[in-house]
């Protein structure tokens, strides 16, 4: 039987004080934090799952640098899963970070369009990020492309441009790709993809500010891949990608308080057997690809001056 899902689960209103759902608070949210983490479902699973310590570290840092943590409407989708529920340990994570006074947005994809609206005037210029982003981002086998297949006038107006003064472009195109979710696809990653990128672009968006925290290999190549078929000249602000050992590694640069036991059981966490990232270390002259350690020996190296430089 094929996976079902719901925007809305069923138990919504456990969180439902926890996270912040209005879009004109969700704006001001966005322009005010230092930082903005936009939460994929595999780093979210795994950071629920951490012993109390590790994850009080991880909220610490989020309240003391001023992030934001940001969870799409279709992420939210994958974490009720096919029972529509969302289990005690998400709503644990994410009752701890409002505590702590972490700002936790449920994000519809569509909110993109109004934080956009606040600094151009005219729907064709914001519709136009939308139709790049899409174009970029979809592949030949995705549910954004078969959902496009089978709405021509969605892909009219999303791939060919026509109606570019549509003021709903946005809340189309994303509820549409939503309702089409199928189970094991990329949809969340790809939309979290799409809405990073155009937000890039606002004015006032420092290089930084907008990250995306992934564990997931498959996320990065999207991102990468935008970028990667944008001209420098026309690129927004550089997007941060965090795998959760590249997070640790900046944690411990920014001389956070962190035991060498707490990193290992924050990289080793929903991992079995070695840890494997891309980065670079000292003797090396290029990136490479499958740097495999123990999470043991991968801290030990995070510690070590000039030890590696995880890229994710």
């Amino acid at each position: 039987m094929a996976t079902t899902y719901t925007e809305n689960p069923i138990n919504f209103c456990e969180i439902e004080g926890f996270v912040r759902t209005e879009i004109d608070e969700i704006k001001g949210v966005f322009f005010d934090a230092e930082k903005v983490f936009f939460y994929d479902a595999c780093s979210f699973q795994r950071h629920s799952d951490l012993a109390d310590n590790e994850k009080d570290i991880l909220i610490k840092y989020y309240s003391k640098c001023g992030i934001a943590v940001f969870i799409t409407r279709c992420i939210l989708m994958e974490l009720a899963s096919d029972q529509h529920r969302l289990i005690e340990k998400y709503i644990e994570f994410i009752k701890a970070m409002n505590h702590a006074g972490v700002s936790v947005i449920l994000y519809n994809e569509e909110y993109t369009y109004d934080i956009l609206a606040e600094c151009f005037s005219t729907n064709d210029k914001i519709n136009e990020y939308l139709m790049w982003a899409v174009r970029t981002v979809k592949s030949p086998v995705s549910t954004i492309e078969e959902t496009l297949k089978a709405d021509k006038k969605l892909n009219s107006e999303v791939i060919l441009g026509k109606n570019a003064k549509s003021s709903d472009l946005y809340q189309r195109f994303f509820r549409t790709v939503r309702g089409n979710k199928e189970h094991h696809d990329n949809l969340g990653e790809e939309l979290i993809s799409i809405c990073a990128h155009i937000l890039s672009y606002l004015p006032n968006v420092l290089d930084g500010k907008l990250c995306v925290l992934t564990d997931d290999k498959g996320t990065v190549g999207k991102i990468d891949s935008v970028m990667r078929r944008t001209n420098p000249q026309n690129r927004g602000s550089k997007i941060i990608l965090f795998s959760t050992p590249k997070l640790v590694q900046h944690m411990y640069q920014e001389h956070v308080e962190i035991s060498e036991d707490a990193m290992i059981n924050l990289i080793s966490q929903g991992a079995s057997g070695n840890i494997t990232v891309m980065g670079i270390t000292a003797f090396d002259l290029k990136v490479d690809e499958k740097i495999s350690l123990t999470s043991r020996d991968l801290v030990q190296k995070i510690m070590e001056p000039n030890g590696i430089k995880i890229v994710f």
